[in-house]
């Protein structure tokens, strides 16, 4: 493996050897668009994969890292809709962010979903634990919550902070919401007894969570899961002895959740968890191009080097590519003109946010 070149500040180049089994792509440079800054977990993933991802092209293609961050991504994100080439020198990376505001139709959004096309897709899913000052004793237990005054502090009640609000509103708590906090002011809010519920991705949840429960300060309560390739929501695979939000919502509404609140809350879901971290070619793009990127990104998943360079930052997580990327992207959807009614209203009658109507 030799890096050909390495730019820094708002770019990075790398080249490497091409192996024998390397997929043909007849480019000598892929720009990579990343709508943020450097730093943050998009542009730390492409990072990760440039250099594994020109081993697996044809041509030893130069991948040049574009940060263009301003506007939460969107502004970026219309402009690759917009001008992205077909012949595969353009891919954009994604951020559950971008995904959330086109769900909940910020108008700043000029793009539809179909105008991607993915070829590589990391789930990052959160886990929920609350204090145990709220009568939790054990994963799941919401008997012993009964009564609970819930606090938690979060970001933006439109980013995917929403989602513990809306899951232990709908398993009947009284939940109250502090919001503006930089991130990590909820773990930290936590620890200082100033909220009693929080949620972590993974890898902050081993790194700074495990440890509180380990000591009694923390009960791990419940995860959203995983939606699968089929669509079907599964338990998330590195807490499988945890219980789902919709296994508790069955439990104690002895009925699964449905109608336009399941349509939304599967939409959220899907926006913010399902398609977590990906990258996308424009729907342009043509048979060929998406048959190399997602056989190549297919190389790239599959290198125990990648997994193990990524393991924290992906959560260890299986990744997908190819038709299984393209199924999950279909589980991402807007929603129905009653469901997003519904959450418009949940939103304005619990958190007091007006969405776009």
């Amino acid at each position: 493996m030799n890096f050909k070149s390495i730019i820094t500040a708002t770019a990075i180049a790398v080249s490497l050897a091409l192996p024998a089994a390397a997929q043909e792509l007849a480019i000598g440079r892929i720009n990579v668009t990343v709508p943020f800054g450097e730093g943050g977990g998009s542009d730390t993933l492409v990072r990760a994969v440039a250099p594994y991802l020109t081993k697996a092209l044809e041509n030893e293609p130069t991948v040049l890292i574009r940060n263009e961050p301003g506007g939460g991504g969107i502004p970026s994100t219309n402009r690759f809709a917009r001008r992205a080439k077909s012949d595969g020198s353009d891919i954009l990376a994604l951020s559950s962010s971008i995904f959330l505001a086109k769900t909940l139709k910020s108008p700043q959004i000029d793009f539809q979903f179909d105008e991607f096309v993915p070829v590589f897709i990391a789930p990052m899913a959160p886990i929920f634990y609350v204090s145990p000052t709220t009568g939790a004793r054990a994963k799941g237990d919401v008997e012993g919550m009964r009564g609970a005054q819930l606090v938690f502090g979060g970001g933006r009640q439109d980013s995917a902070d929403i989602m513990t609000v809306l899951q232990f509103d709908l398993l009947g708590f009284d939940i109250k919401s502090v919001w503006g906090l930089e991130r990590g002011g909820g773990r930290i809010g936590f620890e200082r007894g100033e909220f009693n519920v929080d949620h972590q991705t993974t890898a902050a949840y081993v790194r700074s969570v495990q440890p509180l429960v380990d000591e009694g300060k923390a009960i791990t309560f419940m995860t959203t899961g995983i939606i699968d390739p089929s669509g079907k929501i599964v338990r998330d695979p590195n807490f499988p002895d945890v219980p789902t939000f919709l296994e508790l919502y069955q439990k104690v509404h002895d009925k699964p959740l449905s109608g336009p609140a399941y349509e939304a809350y599967l939409g959220l879901m899907g926006a913010t968890i399902t398609t977590g971290k990906s990258i996308v070619l424009p729907s342009s793009a043509t048979r060929e191009v998406v048959k190399a990127y997602s056989e190549a990104f297919s190389q790239v998943a599959g290198d125990p080097a990648f997994r193990d360079a990524t393991k924290e930052s992906l959560g260890g997580y299986q990744l997908y590519t190819g038709k299984d990327a393209q199924a999950l992207w279909g589980t991402v959807t807007d929603l129905s003109p009653d469901a997003y009614a519904w959450l418009a209203n949940w939103y304005e009658t619990k958190v007091g946010f007006k969405l776009p109507r």
